[in-house]
């Protein structure tokens, strides 16, 4: 009997505990994470933490895509300098790294064959000149016969063919610099002159004094830096949310300062190599900040749209989360936020309650106060 006794006892007491169990798990173990906590400030201590509050607003940001690229010239910035013809070169004017003006003289060059063109335009225009009166004194006979109008129809084709052949010669010595009225005169030229095609900067000088270059030979480069292309790499998966107008941040790998542009130009092709495709921006480099083949790191934006925002100073991202510090005089609360994404200094808070939209939230000192609560834990 007595054994039966101890047994239905145990079985009481199990049950008990149990029970008692149960509780203290529900109780101890919530669904949901308290994650805030408070402190408490002295105005002092306020004022030496220089902290400051502000409302959650809705502001205009957008999304961003990350891509890298480089720094080219316009190809109708940069200017390719050989000679119209054979030369030997006589003087070098410019030097790379020199700034020029448009209709400079960059070289002057010289050789017989410059000569010789002289030359021949001037027997040219002498033989056309007797062919012009020969076509008009054919032009005038009045006889009648087949004889008078085979010469009038020779004289016609010598007059126009030398014709073509002066005015062919003609603009060939113009386009060398030379001075027809002085030519016409007897007054040869005996150097002709490479002349500036654009206004920039000598990127190359692929010459030098003496040396004979034909018309396939670069002497010089210009490259107009005025106005830019910014090419910026973008991979396949991004490329269908770029679109022409959308804004363009970048800044080099050696310098934080942040430059602005816009798409202007969407590629077509995938590279093969890395999955990307070529998106263009301009840029009006007027003060000459940047230098041909700088790389660069861009931001696309995109997908711009009113969102809840905050300073990228209030919200502190850490292991567990991202937080803010509401602020009710002197008491300071940490709440966990759903940060989204950051734009020239703002953060998006995403899906705020009306309890955080209407609080104050700490914008300044909010390290501090993270600080201080983790002391005073």
């Amino acid at each position: 009997m007595k054994k039966l006794y101890y047994i239905f006892l145990f079985a009481l007491l199990t049950a008990c505990s149990g029970e008692k169990a149960d509780e203290i798990s529900e109780d101890s173990s919530p669904a949901i994470e308290d994650l805030s906590s408070e402190i408490s400030l002295t105005q002092e201590q306020i004022h030496l933490a220089k902290i400051e509050s502000s409302k959650i607003e809705k502001r205009l940001i957008s999304e961003r895509i990350e891509c890298t690229g480089v720094v080219e010239a316009l190809p109708q910035n940069i200017a390719t300098i050989s000679p119209l013809i054979d030369g030997f070169i006589k003087t070098l004017n410019y030097h790379p790294g020199e700034s020029i003006k448009e209709g400079a003289i960059l070289a002057t060059l010289n050789h017989p064959d410059f000569i010789n063109l002289q030359q021949k335009y001037l027997e040219n225009k002498s033989e056309l000149d007797y062919y012009q009166e020969e076509y008009k004194r054919q032009g005038e006979l009045t006889v009648e016969n087949a004889a008078s109008i085979k010469k009038l129809q020779q004289a016609k084709a010598n007059y126009y063919k030398f014709e073509a052949s002066y005015q062919s010669l003609k603009a060939q010595l113009e386009l060398l610099g030379v001075n027809i009225e002085e030519l016409n005169n007897g007054n040869f030229t005996k150097e002709f002159k490479l002349i500036a095609p654009i206004s920039g900067i000598i990127s190359q000088l692929n010459s030098n004094k003496g040396k004979l270059v034909n018309t396939a030979d670069p002497i010089y480069e210009i490259v107009d830096l005025s106005s830019l292309n910014i090419n910026l790499k973008v991979f396949e998966k991004d490329i269908s949310q770029i679109k022409r107008k959308q804004k363009i941040d970048f800044k080099t790998l050696n310098s934080d300062k942040l430059f602005v542009s816009s798409v202007k130009r969407i590629g077509v092709k995938v590279n093969a190599l890395d999955r990307t495709v070529l998106v263009q921006a301009e840029f009006n480099n007027t003060n000459l900040e940047l230098n041909l083949g700088m790389f660069i790191k861009g931001s696309i934006y995109i997908n711009e749209k009113e969102r809840f925002v905050i300073s990228d100073k209030a919200v502190i991202h850490a292991e567990n989360g991202s937080f803010v510090f509401t602020s009710n005089k002197s008491t300071f609360r940490k709440i966990k936020v759903n940060a989204g994404i950051e734009e020239q200094g703002l953060v998006e808070i995403k899906d705020p309650d009306d309890i955080l939209l209407n609080s104050d939230i700490v914008i300044n000192g909010a390290y501090y106060l993270m600080s201080a609560l983790g002391e005073s834990e």
